[in-house]
């Protein structure tokens, strides 16, 4: 695989870009604990709001269809090689959202040696509004502390460039690329569609993906860890209850 591509600028433009957008609006709309993948929540100054949903294309057809079809095109151009995707979520920052430590996602998945992740803009991403920033060039795993966030020495010594985006363009990351948001100061949410891939010929696949998620934040809740929304604990937000502690094992959402 490849270093992280610029920017792709207008890959969704016009209608296409519409529907996605509206798509993201029904999927923030499903009652919280209704996903059983994760649909979580964080608190803001206007009070609790949803800051991320999990495996959504396991519930979307229309984003099950952009994740299989144009963005897995990306994808595999940007790698260099066929791929097939494993994961898939919708990050989304409200006005006073929070952002996200410095981290590589590399380290975030398990079983897997190569991924590469495509962030499609569904809005403005500026830096008022927490837009993504990258620190290029880097080829290995980097020292982390006990969070699974990149030690905050090592991250004071990286080259940080700001990746802003509108809505439609879409940014082409490699698994090793360190990066991190801020928090959103501006008035207008921003949201983003985030989907990963590995090689195909590693063998790698969702059920294996989402499997070993789910043991992993169950053995965080266990540890009394039940703040984290991903396998990291890269998020600096103060996540509300949102029912994780759910009894059914079905979605429930429309």
């Amino acid at each position: 695989m490849t270093s992280p591509l610029p920017v792709h600028r207008s890959v969704f433009g016009g209608q296409r870009l519409a529907d996605l957008r509206m798509w993201a609006s029904e999927v923030e709309a499903w009652p919280a604990a209704s996903h059983v993948w994760g649909s979580y929540y964080e608190e803001t100054p206007a009070g609790p709001v949803p800051c991320r949903t999990e495996n959504v294309s396991a519930c979307h057809p229309g984003f099950r269809h952009v994740v299989e079809g144009s963005l897995r095109e990306v994808a595999a151009e940007a790698a260099d090689c066929d791929v097939v995707d494993f994961k898939d979520k919708i990050n989304y920052k409200h006005p006073g959202g929070a952002g996200f430590s410095p981290h590589q996602d590399l380290t975030a998945y398990p079983g897997v040696s190569q991924v590469m992740s495509v962030l499609l803009a569904l809005d403005e991403c500026s830096l008022v509004s927490g837009c993504l920033w990258l620190a290029t060039g880097v080829q290995a795993v980097l020292p982390t502390d006990e969070r699974g966030v990149v030690d905050a020495a090592v991250a004071a010594t990286l080259e940080w460039e700001p990746v802003e985006m509108a809505a439609g363009d879409v940014v082409c990351l490699h698994g090793l690329a360190p990066h991190f948001s801020r928090a959103n100061t501006g008035p207008s949410r921003r949201r983003v569609l985030v989907a990963s891939y590995a090689p195909t010929g590693e063998g790698y696949s969702r059920e294996r993906y989402y499997r070993a998620r789910q043991a992993s934040m169950r053995r965080s809740a266990a540890a009394g860890s039940d703040a984290r929304i991903s396998t990291l604990d890269d998020f600096e937000g103060r996540r509300t209850s949102d029912g994780a502690s759910r009894t059914t094992g079905a979605c429930t959402h429309p």
